[in-house]
């Protein structure tokens, strides 16, 4: 990132995003500039679950309020704030939807041709509607990341997913589809509500966030018209989440990956509701379900000693047809799906316990056999919280219209 702005805030940047997601799956590393976010999903109110006037128009603007008052060290920085509920579409039927938000407008004039854009894709936060980080005064973490592009001199907009934030917690976590049209749609909401804005912009994340921001690039030839996709960048995305259902059949996930299987479990049924998550749950976990699918920031400490108490199979299906149709779900998931000609950038952790890193390389390779015009990186000594300086670089280097080889 010292293209952009130092290698201080790079390590900045990457370590938010990945104390945030560690925080919730019990990373078996932690960024040690970053401490857990302050906030507690006990601290905030209960998710809104108003009914929209919904129009058929992804990125209509449905709802805003300023969000400065909530965030000062936002507000402090000069930006101006908003929450905002806006239009989009679910990637499971394809039926409008709402999704809430906040944008952060850089303080001072924009530059010719109007204010990029930057949407930032957040990690696993939980899969309740409380869950969404637009709920929290610090974005459950993640007021550094808007911060520092904020301060780069982008607009910066963190959705907070299908179902979280607003609505009745429907959140499909992990289903692509549902994300990438949720990250395009941020864009769009911004570019059309927001003066000064121009149509070019770029998709960011990390996990789950790096999931949406890699659909968001395969979805934008069809779905993101009107915006210019300049590229994406996506660290430690989760391409392939049907050998993660093999280990639990085999017994061999790690420990952060068990605390993922119950948010995996609810996310499945969310696109296929004949699925049970009981049918792939032990007696500890159906036990601690509950507590399971809290919110990151909730009881880590209760969470972690159901963890430790698991047997190996805990998320073993209790059938061979069971299994099935939890990998045909899950198996609609994998990307990459389409070929895309917008630039993407892809980092990852050969030490990763919760996205194996040869999940990750397998995606690659899939992309580069489409003809993707894909930059790869895996960093030898990083686990799932992996660096994000390079990728700045090739964020800034695709808004300034450079040309980034691939490395396929």
């Amino acid at each position: 990132m010292n293209a952009i702005s130092g290698p201080n805030r790079a390590r900045r940047v990457g370590a938010v995003l990945a104390a945030s997601t560690c925080a919730l799956v019990a990373c078996s590393s932690t960024p040690e500039s970053v401490t857990a976010p302050s906030v507690t999903p006990a601290e905030t109110t209960t998710a809104p679950a108003p009914q929209y006037d919904l129009t058929g128009v992804p990125g209509t603007v449905l709802d805003s309020e300023d969000f400065g008052d909530r965030s000062t060290a936002l507000t402090d920085t000069g930006a101006t704030l908003y929450r905002f509920v806006y239009e989009s579409t679910s990637g499971v039927d394809n039926s409008p939807t709402a999704v809430s938000g906040v944008a952060a407008v850089p303080a001072g004039t924009p530059p010719e041709g109007g204010w990029p854009t930057v949407v930032y894709g957040h990690g696993t936060t939980g899969i309740q509607a409380d869950c969404g980080p637009t709920l929290y005064p610090d974005l459950l973490g993640y007021q550094f990341a808007v911060q520092d592009f904020t301060e780069l001199g982008y607009v910066t907009v963190l959705p907070d997913y299908q179902g979280l934030g607003t609505g009745g917690g429907t959140h499909p976590y992990l289903e692509p589809r549902t994300s990438g049209h949720n990250m395009i749609d941020a864009a769009r909401a911004a570019q059309s509500a927001l003066p000064d804005m121009s149509t070019r912009w770029a998709a960011v994340g990390l996990s789950q966030g790096g999931q949406a921001a890699w659909a968001a690039n395969e979805l934008a030839a069809t779905y993101g018209q009107g915006l210019d996709l300049v590229g994406s960048v996506s660290l430690s995305p989760p391409t392939d989440l049907t050998p993660l259902v093999q280990a639990a059949t085999d017994g061999n996930l790690t420990r952060p990956q068990k605390e993922l299987l119950p948010y995996l479990l609810y996310g499945a049924q969310q696109v296929d509701p004949s699925i049970d998550p009981m049918d792939y749950s032990g007696s500890v976990a159906e036990a601690n379900n509950e507590l399971l699918l809290t919110c990151s920031g909730g009881d880590t400490d209760g969470k972690e000693r159901a963890v430790e108490a698991m047997a190996p199979d805990e998320f073993a299906a209790d059938s061979a047809q069971s299994e099935q149709q939890l990998l045909d779900v899950i198996g609609r998931y994998t990307l990459p799906q389409v070929r895309t000609e917008v630039p993407m950038f892809v980092a990852y952790g050969a030490k990763d316990d919760i996205v194996l890193p040869q999940w990750t390389a397998d995606g690659v390779e899939k992309a580069c056999a489409l003809g993707d015009p894909i930059v790869a990186q895996e960093q030898p000594e990083q686990g799932h919280d992996v660096s994000d300086e390079a990728a700045m670089q090739f964020l800034a280097a695709v808004f300034a219209g450079q040309t980034v080889p691939s490395t396929c």
